[in-house]
């Protein structure tokens, strides 16, 4: 069963553009950056007008792992642990985006010649045509959201490697894997090295060891944090806070099957 979303309502929320950006520059804090990069941060986030395409495979009982996962964050001496509840539910769903997200990132390039870190260049890079399909989990319980992508589904456009929306540029697209995931399957980046200030400096494009570098940490932090037995936790109960509350499962904690 497939349905329509209204995205006009979640592209023009500015809040939510920011609330993604503040959160996936904590993403970048925490990776280990080579030593000819530095400063990394998002400067802008667009979720795009161009909606995924979802279809509904199945709906079930969300799985103990959720349950057991807040009733391990509960303080014993002040909560009761979490039951199932009726109104708990689990949707199964196909997701295939081939949209016109936009990310503005930063950085700086440092040179260390002829001695260490003699000359930072800044750096801008542009990531679009981002190409995803596959099956995700997505369960309600105890008021909260829990997101899971299980495995990539076959798709002959994202499979070969294409341009989803623009020819021009470079097209950066993971070999193909004998793993169940990669979320990410393509992407597109445009770099710019240098400033261009009424008419004066230069600025290279296509710097490919530097491109290259962050199309391998967006897909590792994706499926880090975003593939089974990982999951993005959305706490719902919180919405008088001025920040929404995102937390993650770390995967390493204990043994899950599905």
């Amino acid at each position: 069963m497939s349905f329509d979303i209204d995205w006009t309502k979640i592209e023009s929320d500015a809040g939510l553009n920011e609330s993604i950006k503040c959160h996936l520059n904590s993403y970048l804090q925490s990776i280990d950056l080579p030593d000819y990069v530095s400063n990394l941060r998002i400067l802008d986030f667009s979720i795009g007008k161009v909606p995924p395409n979802i279809i509904l495979r199945e709906i079930s009982d969300p799985l103990d792992d959720f349950y057991q996962a807040l009733n391990e964050d509960i303080d014993i001496d002040n909560a009761k642990p979490v039951e199932r509840n009726p109104n708990d539910v689990q949707f199964l769903t196909e997701i295939e985006y081939k949209g016109d997200l936009l990310i503005t990132i930063a950085a700086d390039l440092v040179l260390h010649y002829p001695t260490k870190s003699f000359m930072t260049l800044p750096v801008k890079l542009t990531i679009s045509n981002v190409g995803i399909h596959s099956l995700c989990l997505i369960a309600y319980l105890s008021k909260q959201i829990f997101v899971s992508f299980l495995c990539d589904v076959s798709d002959s456009m994202l499979d070969k490697n294409e341009s989803i929306l623009d020819t021009s540029g470079s097209l950066l697209a993971p070999k193909r894997s004998l793993e169940r995931i990669l979320i990410l399957r393509t992407m597109k980046i445009e770099t710019e090295i240098g400033e261009q200030c009424q008419g004066e400096g230069s600025v290279l494009r296509s710097v490919g060891k530097l491109e290259q570098f962050l199309l391998e940490n967006f897909k590792e932090v994706l499926r880090k944090e975003l593939s089974w037995p990982s999951w993005i936790n959305l706490d719902l109960s919180n919405n008088d806070d001025s920040n929404e509350d995102f937390a993650q499962r770390d995967p390493t904690s204990e043994d899950s099957s599905i």
